[in-house]
């Protein structure tokens, strides 16, 4: 009787078995996944997964006539925005052509300047803008809108002569 009595006050003290394999494991998803965690942060702060410090880019051609500013990262459902710098004459007018996944995987949403004529052409919209007096650069604001998620491949072309190509990742 008295060695049932001394086992159950020696189990009494521990009354759950515990294995130090697992609670060392459980410690160590504790400390990685609080640092998995914050990195996560860091990284959509700095615009990892869309707009941000890192995201943020320019692309231009190489003559330097034309450069588009845009996110490298978007998200399917949230809205991108697509600045086109023109570098010209003067009173000249000018025309872009949008191509490549810009037509097939975006939906345009809004576009400022409006055109003064825009046609579509062999899978590309062309936009036309009239010449305007001061000085030769030109801005144009694409909004756009992705319909799925992947890497996108854009090419803008200025007057069919320059093109500018930029890649975009879109997150679902």
């Amino acid at each position: 009787m008295r060695k049932d009595s001394s086992i159950i006050h020696r189990h009494a003290s521990r009354p759950v078995q515990e294995n130090d394999i697992w609670l060392r494991f459980e410690a160590g998803c504790r400390r990685w996944g609080f640092l998995l965690l914050v990195l996560i942060i860091v990284a959509g702060v700095c615009g990892l997964f869309s707009s941000g410090i890192f995201s943020k880019t320019s692309a231009t051609s190489p003559a330097n006539r034309i450069s588009v500013e845009y996110e490298r990262f978007g998200r399917q459902t949230s809205d991108i925005s697509i600045k086109v710098i023109v570098r010209g004459e003067p009173g000249r007018g000018f025309t872009l052509a949008l191509e490549g996944d810009l037509m097939e995987r975006y939906e345009i949403r809004t576009l400022q300047p409006q055109p003064l004529r825009t046609l579509s052409q062999n899978n590309s919209l062309i936009l036309e803008y009239p010449g305007k007096g001061g000085p030769g650069e030109h801005s144009v604001w694409i909004g756009l809108e992705p319909l799925n998620p992947g890497n996108r491949h854009n090419k803008i072309t200025l007057n069919n002569t320059e093109t500018v190509t930029f890649s975009q990742f879109i997150y679902p």
